[in-house]
């Protein structure tokens, strides 16, 4: 078990930080430096073909022992964001942590809930977690890990006005479970839910020659559950997640194929459920495959709107630190007796310090 655990944890830095570099390691104070440059070549249907870099990012990592198992920690990332042209500070924030206990963070982070999700295989065009998997402004609580389990806690602070609606106030809880069932075969079993306050508001649809949809202040309560089998070089794993606003309000944007392009309209509710399996058949290269289901509930009385998802792709490692990958999707929305298509495509290079 503690194998199989700390091979996971290990893969799961590689992941993010690479080949970071230390240089600075005296008197039990530790810094990092490392990054990643993104590149992405995208086709979508309604899109000309384009070349786009919004997540490439540099972090610095401060870490301080201050004795009996107890250290102080930091954390600084900047760099692009979706497809914005100007560098921004993507993550800050600072806390402690306690061997056997768990670790404590304020600032802009990422949730616990980010890590609920586990049959996306994806580099880009899969993943359906619904929850609240980052903010500006979080307390994250991560415990450590006791006979397979892990328990998350986050709170999300919102706007500091008291006289406006506490927008973006909320919480969440996660649960992570790792088992090795069998020889070189382990089972993960995550869950998370969050809600999160939402203020008075409208969706623009003039683009669309439509009125503008408002909506009354409500909660955003969502939730996801997962599982995933690793067998060797195999991996296949499905979640499902829902997220639904309160009040019978159309808070929730949802976007999907029209044959006038894509369409961005409110919702009550949207369900999701995604199926993934990978197979590693090199060291370094993987095959991997995804289908997602997506239903929107405008109101009760209202047809569903349903989206079938098709996704395949393959990445290949150069060195451990500089990855190449392909992708292809279909999408095929279905609502009310009409359906649409979308189609997509993704060339990646990703270089890691």
């Amino acid at each position: 078990m503690k194998k199989t655990l700390v091979a996971l944890a290990v893969a799961a830095v590689a992941a993010t930080s690479a080949n970071a570099a230390v240089v600075y390691n005296q008197d039990g104070t530790k810094v990092d430096v490392g990054g990643q440059v993104r590149l992405l070549l995208t086709k979508d249907k309604y899109e000309r073909a384009d070349l786009k870099y919004g997540s490439s990012r540099i972090h610095a990592k401060v870490n301080q022992d201050l004795g009996d198992g107890y250290s102080a920690l930091g954390h600084l990332e900047i760099g692009l964001k979706g497809d914005q042209d100007n560098v921004t500070v993507r993550r800050v924030y600072a806390g402690f942590a306690k061997e056997g206990i768990g670790q404590l963070t304020f600032g802009r982070q990422l949730s616990n809930l980010d890590d609920s999700g586990l049959s996306d295989f994806t580099y880009d065009l899969g993943g359906i977690n619904l929850t609240m998997t980052e903010g500006n402004k979080v307390a994250r609580f991560r415990s450590a890990e006791f006979a397979g389990l892990e328990l998350g806690l986050d709170y999300f602070f919102g706007e500091n006005d008291k006289n406006e609606y506490n927008h973006g106030a909320g919480f969440g809880t996660s649960l992570f479970y790792t088992a090795e069932v069998a020889n070189n075969t382990t089972l993960q079993v995550n869950a998370g839910f969050s809600q999160v306050k939402v203020k008075k508001g409208s969706f623009d649809l003039s683009e669309y020659n439509l009125a503008s949809v408002d909506y009354e202040a409500h909660k955003l309560n969502a939730f996801i559950v997962g599982a995933k089998l690793t067998t060797g070089p195999f991996a296949f794993a499905v979640d499902y997640s829902q997220q639904k606003a309160s009040n019978n309000q159309v808070g929730i944007g949802f976007k999907l194929p029209h044959d006038d392009g894509l369409i961005a309209f409110p919702i009550n509710k949207l369900q999701q459920l995604e199926v993934g399996a990978k197979y590693n058949y090199l060291e370094n290269a993987s095959v991997y495959g995804e289908y997602i289901y997506r239903k929107a509930t405008i109101s009760s009385d209202d047809p569903k709107v349903k989206v079938n998802e098709f996704i395949l792709g393959t990445d290949y490692k150069f060195a451990k630190n500089v990855i190449t990958y392909f992708e292809a999707g279909t999408a095929k929305a279905k609502f009310d007796g009409e359906s649409a298509r979308d189609h997509k495509l993704r060339v990646g290079l990703r270089v890691l310090f």
